[in-house]
Formats: C-alpha cells, structure tokens, sequence
C-alpha cells in the first residue's frame, strides 16, 4: 500500500521577512511586502523538499491543492499530483483556505501532511 501524502503550500509565506517586515498577516502588510518587491518563496521551497522526498520514496501518492497552494509546487518538483483538490485562484489565500485545504486530506486519511508557511500555516 502506498503512502499518501498532502501538500499544501501557503504562497504568500515568507515574502514580508524579505523585505524586513515581520510576515505577511493582514492586507495590509502584503501590499507593503509586494511594493518594496517581496516575491513569493515558499512553493520553491516546497518543490526543493519535494524533489528529495521524491528521489527518496518515488512511490509516494501526492494529494495537493491546486495552483499557487501546492499544484505548482509539485510540479516544479518533477512529480505529478495523485490528486488535485481546488483552492482559491483569482485572489490572494486566506486562512481559511488553508484551514479548508487541512480539513479535507484529513477527511481523506492523509498519512503525513507537508506545508510550506509560517506561523498561521501552521496553526
């Protein structure tokens, strides 16, 4: 039986430490990181993880969210997803969609989580 695993990647996580702001929580403070040039990190280091964790147990179910919160990560890995689930596209994620996104690989008996956040995602 193989592995599942789930990834959810939160793709404004890490870009106010950049720019010398303490995070990214709240409107406010990511248009500040976006106008001193803070740049999305976290998928390239999802994808960085994912390569080794790829090389290391190829069979490995991947379970992910699409686009910027975990899909693209994946791919830049190499891997392909297992399964996509949907997330928020035409705006910036919010809490919830991480909250939801947890909520439904545990639903669907996930054995181990990876996510690429901070403190909220983590939370």
């Amino acid at each position: 039986m193989s592995t599942i695993c789930g990834v959810i990647v939160n793709p404004i996580a890490g870009m106010g430490g950049r720019v010398g702001l303490k995070g990214t929580d709240g409107r406010e403070a990511l248009m500040r990181a976006r106008e001193l040039g803070a740049e999305p990190v976290a998928a390239d280091r999802m994808s960085r993880a994912l390569r080794h964790l790829v090389d290391l147990a190829p069979e490995v179910l991947l379970v992910t969210c699409s686009g910027a919160m975990g899909e693209d990560a994946v791919y830049g890995s190499g891997a392909a997803p297992h399964e996509v689930l949907p997330a928020a596209h035409d705006r910036d994620t919010q809490p919830e969609d991480t909250e939801e996104a947890a909520a439904e690989m545990a639903r669907r008996d996930v054995d181990l989580l990876f996510f690429a956040g901070g403190d909220g995602t983590a939370r």
